[in-house]
């Protein structure tokens, strides 16, 4: 059966993958104006900085496992991307459909960089090939020309020559820096030797000369035609985890674990010169893993996930937020959406966004002091908003966390049990927990704790505050007024655990869905099931409900689709529309309606989707 097809008119993407210890790879594309990254199968191309309104975000979702390089051909119409199980893959970014141009199998291991040829006719990949670290090949047959040999370990970095005759510079955590002539490429000399693993090695633009940098914290230059050392400096005092090239080739920015960000002048005959430096921090956060220069910007990425840009002179000129890690709820509060999930880069710790939606941009929250004091210790499970502004959300730390409408944390309540589900109504909070418990608050802490006999898995609390739905995985809703009486329980219709429930914004119905994948509408004032066999949709346990203000119901599944129901097509027994494959790794986390036309949906992606009805 056909449905219209949904389709979403925003992004905001995930930020790139963050792991301690090792460099986080930034590309930006030809013009400087666009971000390139991957996290888990998604690769990201995204404006730099909004313009004129929301930050614009194209995301590949093709590969089957994670992506681990990407980069963009010089003509700005293909990008190269390669994952852990060294399949490469070439695809059209200025085509909506995402055209396949070539998947080849690299070597039999994941593929840590990537560089194209500047006539766009060759790719060179590298990684922990094992016996093969890198080959280079055709990208429209993908024919062999080349083998990058002369490592004995995984190549972390490639680059090729801007100019003609053609050459490649590697980097391995043998320590190597190879060089090779071409094509066909071969090994021709190990241009120098680090004592640590070699992160970063690029090309200038003008081709004149290469970098390398390393691990043991040194910044050495080449020549770019024979390959020969020049110069080597030890700028840092902790590894040298990024580097790129000024776009006019006079000037190398560095970044580093020692929380620093560094900009050198590069003269004639490799002769390098501190220009700038700029330290971001004390703490762990502030380490810095990774770093491109985009046009007159220069980005540096943290161990904490911000993303900060400075100018020329390494001063700072803003700093973006996001996710990198699944997302788990969503909430609308005071006209900005708020998400919940973790970072854990450092040491696990719960992390919420309020998105501005005109740009793109987010805020995190934090205590008074700016620091993550008194947040989560772990996963944010759910937001809620009372009717008085405050932010009420529960985490896999056992805590239920009050925060202010502007994002500063207050008060937080242990509840002394692992917490299942949340949900806020007006004023009145309900929260089910492993321990078989309702627990009920109209304030900072816990005002009721009822015991139930059965295990629950979700809970909704009506918008008026009167009732309260607790799913469960004895097939039932059971539902309680708001001082945790026990009213009555819908048991009839379904054949699974109940996994989610909402309350209409009226308070008069209630939608619940099912691990069998069935969705029934109740009367919630009475108990008696309204609308049964809306099941055949999705394929998988349905995760999360939104209504809107009109009273349109949207579901969301770990099948990774959406599906829209209205007043008119619930009682037809068919969605209104429909939308598939919209996050991958593990599907739909939550919906959140933004206005009675407009919704967000997040998942395991760390992505954030907006969509028109």
């Amino acid at each position: 059966m056909a449905y219209k097809s949904l389709a979403n008119f925003d992004v905001i993407p995930c930020m790139p993958n963050l792991v301690r210890g090792q460099p986080t790879s930034l590309k930006c594309s030809p013009d400087g104006k666009k971000l390139l990254y991957g996290l888990g199968r998604t690769v990201v191309i995204r404006d730099i900085e909004p313009s004129g309104g929301m930050i614009k975000a194209q995301l590949y979702t093709q590969h089957q496992y994670e992506v681990t390089a990407a980069a963009m051909a010089p003509s700005g119409c293909y990008v190269a991307t390669g994952d852990k199980t060294g399949k490469l893959r070439i695809w059209a970014c200025d085509n909506p459909e995402q055209i396949l141009k070539l998947e080849s199998e690299m070597f039999g291991g994941a593929i840590l960089d990537i560089a194209w040829s500047p006539d766009n006719s060759r790719v060179c990949a590298v990684g922990d090939g094992r016996e093969v670290y890198g080959k280079v090949i055709m990208w429209d047959s993908g024919n062999s020309v080349g083998d990058v040999s002369g490592h004995t370990k995984k190549v972390n970095s490639c680059s090729f020559k801007s100019t003609r005759p053609f050459r490649i510079c590697t980097g391995g955590e043998d320590g190597l820096v190879n060089f090779y002539e071409g094509p066909p490429f071969k090994f021709k000399v190990c241009a120098s030797r680090h004592t640590n693993f070699v992160n970063v090695v690029r090309y200038s633009p003008n081709g004149n000369y290469f970098f390398s940098v390393s691990n043991d914290m040194m910044v050495k230059i080449y020549d770019g035609k024979e390959g020969t050392m020049l110069k080597e400096i030890k700028p840092h005092a902790g590894s040298i985890y990024g580097a790129c090239w000024s776009a006019d080739s006079t000037q190398i920015v560095t970044c580093s674990g020692d929380k620093s960000v560094k900009v050198f002048k590069v003269a004639d005959g490799g002769d390098i010169t501190e220009m700038a430096s700029c330290s971001l921090g004390k703490t762990p956060d502030f380490m810095q893993v990774g770093c491109v220069w985009a046009g007159p910007l220069i980005l540096s990425y943290g161990l904490g996930g911000a993303l900060t840009m400075f100018s020329e002179d390494c001063k700072v000129v803003a700093t973006q937020y996001g996710h990198n890690r699944p997302i788990a709820t969503l909430a609308m509060s005071n006209g900005k959406l708020l998400s919940g999930s973790f970072e854990d880069a450092i040491s696990p710790i719960g992390s919420i966004r309020s998105w501005d939606l005109s740009t793109g941009l987010a805020t995190p929250f934090t205590a008074a002091d700016g620091t993550q004091k008194g947040g989560h210790a772990s996963m944010v499970m759910k937001i809620g908003v009372r009717s008085n502004g405050e932010i009420v959300s529960i985490g896999r730390d056992d805590s239920m966390l009050i925060s202010s409408a502007d994002g500063i944390y207050q008060t937080k309540t242990q509840l002394e049990a692992a917490p299942c589900d949340m949900s806020c109504g007006g004023s009145l909070v309900a929260i089910v927990t492993v321990t078989k418990e309702l627990k009920l608050s109209s304030s900072s802490a816990i005002d009721v704790v009822v015991p139930v006999r059965f295990e629950p898995t979700c809970v909704a609390v009506s918008p008026d505050d009167t009732c309260v739905a607790v799913g469960a995985t004895d097939r039932a809703v059971h539902v309680f007024d708001g001082r945790g009486v026990h009213k009555f329980t819908m048991i009839e219709r379904h054949r699974d655990a109940i996994s989610c429930v909402a309350y209409s914004p009226d308070s008069m119905l209630l939608a619940s869905g099912c691990a069998n994948k069935e969705l029934v509408i109740w009367d919630a004032k009475e108990g008696s099931a309204l609308i049964t066999g809306l099941q055949g949709f999705h394929t998988t346990r349905i995760a999360c409900l939104a209504w809107s203000s009109t009273g349109t119901l949207v579901s969301g599944g770990v099948d990774s689709c959406i599906f829209v129901w209205t007043k008119e097509t619930l009682k037809e027994k068919k969605p209104y529309a429909t939308a598939k494959l919209t996050h991958t790794g593990g599907g739909v986390n939550a919906l959140q309606f933004i206005t009675e036309d407009t919704f967000a949906s997040a998942g395991a992606d760390a992505c954030i989707k907006l969509w028109k009805l």
